[in-house]
């Protein structure tokens, strides 16, 4: 009797993580997503007004008193501390002036005389600069692009019927996506 009471009273403090709600048949659906399970306790409050134990600093004002008691909660880091930090991306970099219209025509001269050996890599490599910028300054020449579109032809008609049925249904999703039908 008693382990059993007890069991059930840990059962129902145990932390849980919600299941993404399906409205369509679990059994058959396609949105059978199954969250991966985390190790160890889980954290999740209910959706409720925030406490006032948990406010961000970046609310406080600068005369209240938690700011001293939770001090040690919010770590300032040193710049030494910050130096050895990965590198986040997505920041807003300084931008570079350093491309010259001379190497801005040699990049533009080399992809146009054999584009199948001065590939956009090959090209920054050798310029040291940005895929990107290469892609921007040399573009794609129109032969080189109907060259491209016509290899891909060849591969699509050696398709079977049903993998290019497959890649129908998947442009369809992508376009039901982008207009937020999906």
């Amino acid at each position: 009797m008693f382990k059993s009471a007890v069991r059930r009273y840990s059962l129902k403090n145990l932390p849980h993580e919600t299941q993404p709600i399906n409205k369509y048949n679990n059994s058959r659906s396609g949105f059978n997503v199954k969250p991966v399970r985390s190790q160890g306790l889980i954290y999740n409050p209910p959706a409720s007004a925030p406490s006032y134990r948990e406010t961000p600093k970046l609310f406080l004002p600068k005369n209240d008193p938690r700011l001293k008691i939770l001090e040690d909660k919010w770590k300032v880091y040193t710049p030494e501390e910050l130096e050895n930090m990965p590198l986040i991306y997505g920041i807003k970099k300084q931008k570079d002036y350093s491309l010259t219209p001379e190497v801005v025509g040699e990049i533009l001269k080399l992809r146009q005389e054999n584009p199948d050996e001065w590939t956009i890599p090959k090209l920054a490599k050798k310029f040291n600069v940005d895929k990107t910028r290469v892609n921007v300054i040399s573009g794609i020449s129109k032969d080189r692009q109907a060259k491209v579109l016509k290899e891909l032809e060849t591969i699509k008609e050696s398709w079977s019927a049903r993998r290019s049925l497959a890649r129908q249904d998947r442009e369809k999703r992508t376009q039901q996506w982008l207009r937020g039908e999906f």
